[in-house]
């Protein structure tokens, strides 16, 4: 009875120790910046291609700009919502608002995406008052965006 309780007790321990090892913050501090994109419908423009951008929150108007950085997203159904995780790394120091965006396919030069979303207001047409990230991320924050798909809905 004793050495099948060590036993249990070992494995249990070594397999607590293994576990905790092995996570991983989603976010580094300091070196990434991530989230994940939420689709609130499900109607997909299919001429584009949905995006993840960056924009320099020191900037006029920023949203209708060119953004600093745009990333291609790789949107999954789960839950019948369209998610996708964001992951830009090599940003250079700054303050930026981070979007869900939509661009046409093949990419144009110079343009201008349509925003769906803002981390800090989502899909409000009705807010200005975005949430400004700094980088680097020293808080390891992980900015969750929910963004529209329709193109009608723009906030730009």
């Amino acid at each position: 009875m004793q050495k099948t309780l060590f036993y249990l007790v070992c494995s249990f321990l070594i397999t607590f120790i293994f576990s905790c090892s092995n996570i991983e913050d989603p976010n580094p501090t300091g070196d990434k910046l991530a989230g994940q994109i939420t689709l609130i419908n499900t109607n997909l423009i299919q001429s584009g291609f949905y995006s993840v951008s960056l924009y320099s929150a020191d900037s006029s108007s920023p949203f209708n700009r060119v953004p600093v950085m745009t990333d291609s997203l790789n949107l999954s159904m789960q839950n019948n919502l369209y998610k996708t995780i964001y992951d830009f790394s090599g940003i250079q120091p700054g303050r930026y608002f981070v979007a869900s965006t939509w661009s046409h396919y093949p990419k144009r030069q110079n343009e201008k995406p349509i925003v769906l979303g803002i981390y800090g207001t989502d899909t409000s047409h009705t807010s200005t008052d975005y949430n400004v990230v700094l980088f680097p991320n020293y808080e390891g924050v992980y900015r969750n965006i929910i963004s529209w798909t329709d193109t009608t809905k723009r906030l730009n």
